[in-house]
């Protein structure tokens, strides 16, 4: 008889965890910032990737198809199109034969100009974090007093960080069965549990973080960090508990524990390969990070 082949672990890159302990609040306003463009969580990512393929090629942004925009966003085909058809119903979407592209007046709208810049700031926060461990060196331009609009410079990093804000969803959505929204509500869990040492010096904190070093938060505090409503969260964090992904503390509220991640290592490595790869497109655009 042969041997059953037992599961090799991956080995995880030594920045994987310092990455994800400073890059989860960029990845939770990012997702606030997003869910401004729509009422639906569905609808708004499909509204970013087109605003985001429209964004990096202005000249020749081409109508997407109802397959592509469902093998880009992992979502299955019908439930794409269901949303498609009430985003070109409401005009947020105009369709073009076989594929849609993003209504102009919601590209240029000063809500969508809004988010884009809040969008920059939030990445620029994201580079400083980024600094503190040693993986980027940025220096953010200034803007003229009362400008809203974003310089070149600016744009090419907000759009970057749209990317990576599109793909850190597909990994969560990947990890978590399809349920991105668990997924945002374990991220928020643990970093609420780690907020108070999560910019420490990485050579002290280079793999995950001990059981010991976790506070307990509770689910009314993470409803309002996420704004979201209690009972949505609740429902939520009790299927993670059930999962084994987080652990009740008595009245405290609940934990991410270290046992979770431990089973996380290729999205570990996988965010961190976000990051890098963040960090290098900025850089082939000419932006000094």
């Amino acid at each position: 008889m042969g041997r059953a082949k037992s599961k090799v672990k991956p080995e995880v890159h030594r920045d994987a965890y310092p990455v994800g302990r400073v890059s989860t609040e960029f990845f939770l306003r990012g997702f606030d910032l997003i869910c401004q463009l729509d009422d639906d969580v569905a609808s708004c990512l499909i509204i970013v990737t087109l605003w985001h393929a429209s964004l990096r090629d202005t000249e020749n942004s081409k109508p997407m198809g109802v397959r592509e925009l469902s093998r880009q966003l992992d979502m299955p085909f019908e439930t794409v199109r269901r949303h498609v058809r009430k985003l070109v119903r409401s005009g947020v979407c105009l369709a073009h034969g076989d594929g849609i592209t993003l209504a102009a007046t919601v590209r240029r709208s000063a809500r969508t100009t809004d988010v884009l810049r809040k969008i920059y700031l939030n990445a620029v926060r994201l580079l400083g974090s980024l600094g503190r461990i040693g993986l980027a060196n940025h220096q953010p331009r200034r803007s003229s007093p009362g400008s809203r609009r974003l310089d070149k410079e600016q744009t090419i990093i907000a759009v970057a960080a749209l990317g990576v804000l599109l793909a850190a969803m597909k990994v969560l959505r990947g990890h978590f069965d399809g349920d991105l929204m668990s997924g945002l509500v374990f991220t928020a869990i643990r970093a609420a549990n780690v907020q108070h040492i999560a910019n420490t010096a990485p050579e002290a904190n280079r793999d995950i973080l001990p059981d010991s070093d976790r506070r307990p938060v509770s689910i009314a505090a993470i409803a309002a960090s996420m704004r979201l409503p209690y009972e949505t969260v609740r429902r939520h964090a009790a299927k993670l508990v059930r999962e084994g992904k987080c652990i009740r503390a008595g009245r405290r509220g609940v934990v991410a524990p270290e046992s979770a991640f431990r089973q996380m290592a290729v999205q570990a490595n996988l965010v961190h390969k976000l990051a890098v790869g963040f960090l290098s497109e900025l850089r082939s655009a000419g932006v000094k990070v």
